[in-house]
C-alpha cells in the first residue's frame, strides 16, 4: 500500500463535463488497443506502468471525490488504498487465442463502467494472442484525459529507442478559482494563445503537415479568435471594447463574432439528417470489431489524385461503407449521416501536463451517403472538410462543452442526449509514430483507439496510424448495430475502390 499525504485537484469544467455526460448504458472511456509480435512479461509490463504513467500523471493514483457543496465540482483526491494491481490485470486466453476470442472479451470490457471508488484506469494485459503474443486494453475515463492525450499516454509505454521521442511533462501553475465561468472559457483560450508559437517547433511524433494529411485539422489562426489572451474572462467583465483593442481591425471583429455566432449555431443546432437502422435506444451490451493494419502510402497517392489528404479518404470510405450497409439492410432512406469528430486543440508537439484534462472541440461532420459515385463522394467530403477547417467550431464547441458543467449532471446529460439525437456516433483519427515502437522489448503489430460514448450514441469509429499502417476499429451497441464486423469490411472493400479508381497500383 502507498501512503502518501491526500492532496486534491478540483476538475476543470470541461474534465467535468464528460465525467457528468457518462451514462449507464453508454460509458465515456476512452480505449486503446494494442498487439504485439511476442510475449510481453507482465511482471516487466507492471514495472513500466507504475513509471512511466503512475508515477508521472498523478491522476492515475486519484479518486474522484463530489463536494458537499452542489455549485462546486469534483475533485481528484490521492487514493489512499492505491495499489497498482487493481488496475492491472492479466487474461491468460485459452488456445489458440484467437482474435475473435480478444474481440468477445473487449466488447465486453467496453460495456463495463469503471469503479469510480478507485482510479478511473485500466489495463488489461492478454497472454497468448494468436499463439503466444500479448495484447493490451488500456481504458481510462473521459474525464482524466482526450483520446489525443491519452494515445501519447499510452505510448510513452514503449521502449527507449533512436527514433521515439517522448513529450515532456510539467505541471500546471495553480490560480485562485474565482468563478466558474472563468475556469470554463480560460482553458479554451490558453490553447488558441499559444497554438501559433507550439506549431513552430519540431513534433514528437509527426510533423504537422503529415498530421494535416492524416487527421482533421482546423485553421486555428490567432487573428480569427481576436487573440484574446489567457486573460478573457477578465477582459469580457471589463467590456468588448478591450477585445476590439486586441483585434488587427474592426474587420477582423466583426468576422470573427460573426464566425463565432455562425459556429455556435452549427454546434447547437446541427443539421438534422433523419434516423437510419444506425441509430435507436442503446443497451449495456457492446461489440467491436478491426481491421488487421493496411499499408497507408497507397490510400495517400489516392487522395493527391483529387488534392485530398488521407484524412479526406479514409472519411469518404467511411461514408460508402456506411452508404453500403443501409443499402444491404434496405435502409439507405438519408442523404446524410451525421458523426461527431474530434479536433485536439493541442499542438502536435505539446508538453503534457501531469495533470492531463480535455482539450478538444467537436465538429459535427455530414456524411454524403446519398452519393453512389465513390470519386464524387471522395470530392464532397474534401469539400465539407475544407469548410470546416475554417470554422470556429472546435474552440466555440471545446467552450459550450465546458459550460454545461455548470448546470447539473442531470441537465447536462439531457443536453447531451438533445445533441446529439441525430448523430450514429464518434469517429476519432490520431496519428502515430511512423517508425516501429516496441513495449517490453515485444515490437507492437497494430494499435487503435477511440472515444467514449453519451445519449443513445452507437457507432464509435478509431482510426489510428503507425509505422505507415492504417488501423481501423469499429465499436457498435449490439441492440443497434450487431454486427460491426460487416462495417470494417465494406470499409476496407470501400478503400481499395478508392484506390483502383484513382489508378493507384495496390
Amino acid at each position: 500500500m502507498r501512503v502518501c499525504a491526500v492532496a486534491e485537484r478540483r476538475l476543470s469544467p470541461a474534465d467535468a463535463a464528460w465525467l457528468y455526460s457518462e451514462w449507464e448504458n453508454n460509458n465515456q472511456t476512452v480505449s486503446a488497443v494494442a498487439w504485439t509480435e511476442t510475449s510481453v512479461d507482465p511482471d516487466e509490463f507492471r514495472k513500466i506502468v507504475r513509471q512511466r504513467i503512475v508515477d508521472t500523471f498523478p491522476t492515475f493514483s486519484r479518486r474522484l471525490r463530489s463536494s458537499r457543496n452542489p455549485v462546486y465540482l469534483p475533485s481528484w483526491e490521492d487514493d489512499p488504498n492505491f495499489e497498482i494491481d487493481n488496475h492491472l490485470e492479466i487474461i491468460q486466453l485459452p488456445s489458440p487465442g484467437s482474435k475473435d476470442q480478444l474481440k468477445a472479451l473487449i466488447s465486453e470490457q467496453r460495456g463495463q463502467l469503471l469503479d469510480r471508488n478507485r482510479p478511473l484506469w485500466k489495463i488489461y494485459q492478454f497472454q497468448n494472442y494468436e499463439g503466444g503474443a500479448t495484447a493490451f486494453h488500456c481504458r481510462i475515463q473521459h474525464s482524466i484525459a482526450d483520446g489525443w492525450a491519452l494515445v501519447r499516454v499510452v505510448l510513452s509505454l514503449a521502449d527507449d529507442d533512436d527514433q521515439l521521442e517522448r513529450p515532456e511533462t510539467y505541471s500546471k501553475q495553480g490560480h485562485r478559482k474565482r468563478d466558474r465561468v472563468r475556469n470554463a472559457i480560460t482553458p479554451a483560450v490558453d490553447s488558441i494563445s499559444s497554438l501559433g508559437d507550439r506549431m513552430r517547433r519540431v513534433p514528437a511524433m509527426v510533423s504537422g503537415s503529415e498530421i494535416a494529411e492524416e487527421t482533421l485539422t482546423v485553421d486555428l489562426d490567432r487573428s480569427r479568435f481576436a487573440e484574446f489572451g489567457s486573460d478573457l474572462a477578465d477582459q469580457v467583465a471589463s467590456g468588448w471594447d478591450q477585445v476590439t483593442r486586441q483585434a488587427q481591425s474592426a474587420t477582423d471583429v466583426f468576422s470573427t463574432a460573426v464566425g463565432g455566432v455562425k459556429a455556435v449555431a452549427d454546434f447547437a443546432l446541427p443539421t438534422l439528417p433523419g434516423s437510419t437502422i444506425l441509430q435507436g435506444d442503446v443497451s449495456s451490451s457492446k461489440l467491436v470489431d478491426w481491421i488487421d493494419p493496411i499499408p497507408l502510402e497507397p490510400i495517400k497517392q489516392a487522395g493527391k489524385s483529387v488534392d485530398a489528404t488521407i484524412n479526406d479518404v479514409l472519411l469518404a470510405a467511411l461514408t460508402n461503407a456506411l452508404r453500403k450497409y443501409l443499402d444491404q439492410h434496405d435502409d439507405l432512406s438519408v442523404a446524410d449521416l451525421l458523426t461527431s469528430v474530434p479536433v485536439s486543440l493541442r499542438p502536435a508537439d505539446a508538453d503534457l501536463p501531469k495533470e492531463l484534462g480535455n482539450r478538444f472541440g467537436l465538429i459535427p461532420v455530414l456524411l454524403p451517403v446519398g452519393i453512389a459515385d465513390p470519386i464524387e463522394q471522395l470530392v464532397e467530403v474534401k469539400r465539407r472538410l475544407d469548410e470546416l477547417k475554417v470554422s470556429q467550431l472546435p474552440i466555440v464547441s471545446f467552450g459550450l462543452i465546458s459550460a454545461t458543467a455548470l448546470t447539473t449532471p442531470e441537465v447536462e446529460r439531457t443536453i447531451h442526449k438533445i445533441n446529439q439525437m441525430h448523430a450514429i456516433g464518434v469517429t476519432t483519427n490520431v496519428p502515430g509514430p511512423r517508425h516501429p515502437i516496441s513495449i517490453g522489448g515485444a515490437k507492437v503489430r497494430g494499435m487503435w483507439g477511440m472515444g467514449g460514448l453519451s445519449g443513445n450514441m452507437n457507432l464509435s469509429f478509431g482510426i489510428f496510424t503507425l509505422d505507415g499502417q492504417l488501423n481501423f476499429a469499429v465499436h457498435s451497441d449490439a441492440n443497434i448495430t450487431p454486427n460491426p464486423e460487416l462495417i470494417t469490411q465494406l470499409f476496407v472493400e470501400s478503400l481499395n475502390e478508392l484506390v483502383q479508381l484513382s489508378g493507384v497500383a495496390g
